[in-house]
């Protein structure tokens, strides 16, 4: 009899069991339905690229690698004695303009005060002349003038500060590196624009709203969970077939999948809340919980 009992107790048991773990089954599945997650989500930021405006070897280099730097901080000074030479040339030709200018104007005074006193001294198209002359030589004060100008730019360009607070990353420059006008030298992460980019199946965005929270985690810090919103979602992604032949024809590749395995739609994530002791880097992975309506 009392074997009976216990196989009963037992059977209660196994069949209670059953019952909870499938409604925790059933509970997980519908959270997998109902609030997004995914595991492929990458920590993002802005890459400024330090763009040199002038060209010339690097005299000053003040940063390291990986160093932290503020908005307006000297990052490196290009070699500036050819800019310096550049504005005593500009200062000489606005000199030069300067005195032909007061040559003309003296011409064309004296030429209308002879012409007002004996109209036969001088002819009128003489008079045009010397008047069309002195309006090339205020020209020409004008192009000086913005010659020198654009002279002492390219001096003040010659120090490259940075543009945000950010970090100095892979820093390849070095003392004597020749840089070259308009070439990206360096690369700054803005350390203001980060955010996280959680990549979901097709099937789980139906239920995905601009505005709703999100729970990130990221593998570097595996139990500091990060606050974040859902900014935007993206509309549309590359096509690995389609691209034209030589015939101008859609090249599609043959497809033999016994199953349609679904795209990855990249959903932008803006971070509200980051606990001080989480340093985000670019490119790590992170996972993504989206809790929607």
């Amino acid at each position: 009899m009392s074997g009976g009992k216990s196989r009963f107790m037992r059977y209660v048991v196994t069949l209670t069991a059953l019952v909870i773990a499938g409604f925790v089954l059933a509970s997980m599945f519908r959270e997998y339905l109902f609030y997004p997650w995914t595991r492929d989500g990458h920590v993002r930021a802005q890459i400024i690229k330090i763009t040199p405006r002038v060209s010339g070897p690097i005299v000053e280099l003040p940063i390291q690698d990986n160093q932290v730097v503020s908005k307006g901080d000297l990052l490196f000074r290009v070699d500036p004695r050819t800019y310096a030479l550049a504005i005593e040339q500009a200062e000489a030709r606005l000199k030069q303009a300067q005195a032909t200018k007061m040559v003309k104007q003296d011409q064309v005074t004296r030429g209308r005060d002879l012409h007002r006193r004996d109209s036969g001294a001088i002819s009128e198209q003489a008079l045009v002349r010397k008047e069309n002359d002195l309006l090339v030589a205020l020209a020409n004060v004008d192009v000086a003038e913005t010659d020198l100008t654009a002279a002492h730019l390219d001096m003040e360009f010659t120090r490259v500060r940075a543009p945000v607070d950010g970090y100095v990353t892979n820093l390849l420059l070095r003392y004597g590196s020749q840089t070259v006008a308009n070439q990206p030298a360096m690369a700054l992460v803005d350390s203001n624009s980060f955010w996280v980019h959680g990549f979901f199946k097709e099937t789980q965005i139906e239920h995905i709203r601009t505005g709703d929270q999100a729970v990130i985690r990221l593998m570097s810090y595996p139990d500091i969970p990060l606050d974040g919103v859902v900014e935007s979602m993206g509309w549309g992604i590359a096509q690995q077939d389609g691209a034209p032949d030589a015939d101008l024809l859609p090249t599609i590749n043959p497809s033999f999948d016994w199953i349609r395995l679904a795209q990855r739609i990249p959903v932008r994530i803006r971070l509200t809340h980051v606990p001080d002791e989480v340093d985000l880097r670019v490119g790590t992975t992170a996972s993504v919980f989206i809790m929607t309506e």
